[in-house]
């Protein structure tokens, strides 16, 4: 009887470690998962407070057809919490990426783009064939600037009637 005692002592002894080593890998593990969420909902939060809109009338957007390239010309809002980083803009004007040919500048010059203040924006390209009253599709995107170590980011479509 003696041996059995001793044996069930040792397979005691030998559960009592292996569990506690299970609940230090479990413990860690829901840490490492506690902390992934955590930074996913700063994410989403910064997503949330960053907020893009057109500003104007979308049937009167500004287009000249005299000078080669075209140009087009229309104002975005901030309308989010976050600082919005200009340098970031993406423009599709009808599908189209047309980042390159971007001319952004902030109104009134010399600040950060704001909620209280309006990003103008001229997009110019060779290949544009519009007339007065041609319904084009516009597209922006943008980033906020990095605000506690999170970066929200915005989009916008539209459809604008050309005022040539």
């Amino acid at each position: 009887m003696a041996d059995g005692g001793a044996s069930t002592f040792i397979l005691l002894i030998t559960a009592l470690l292996v569990s506690g080593s299970v609940s230090a890998v479990l413990i860690n593990q829901w840490g490492d998962m506690s902390s992934a969420l955590e930074e996913n909902r700063k994410g989403k939060e910064a997503d949330a407070k960053t907020s893009l809109s057109f500003a104007g009338d979308a049937m009167e957007v500004e287009y000249d057809d005299s000078v080669i390239p075209n140009v087009m010309t229309f104002y975005l809002q901030n309308t989010g919490q976050y600082v919005l980083d200009e340098s970031t803009l993406v423009i599709m004007v009808d599908g189209v990426s047309v980042t390159s040919n971007i001319s952004a500048t902030i109104l009134p010059g010399g600040a950060d783009w704001t909620d209280v203040r309006l990003l103008e924006v001229e997009v110019t390209s060779n290949s544009w064939s519009y007339q007065n009253d041609d319904s084009v599709s516009l597209s922006a995107v943008v980033s906020s600037e990095v605000t506690s170590g999170y970066r929200g980011t915005a989009t916008m479509n539209i459809e604008v009637r050309l005022n040539v």
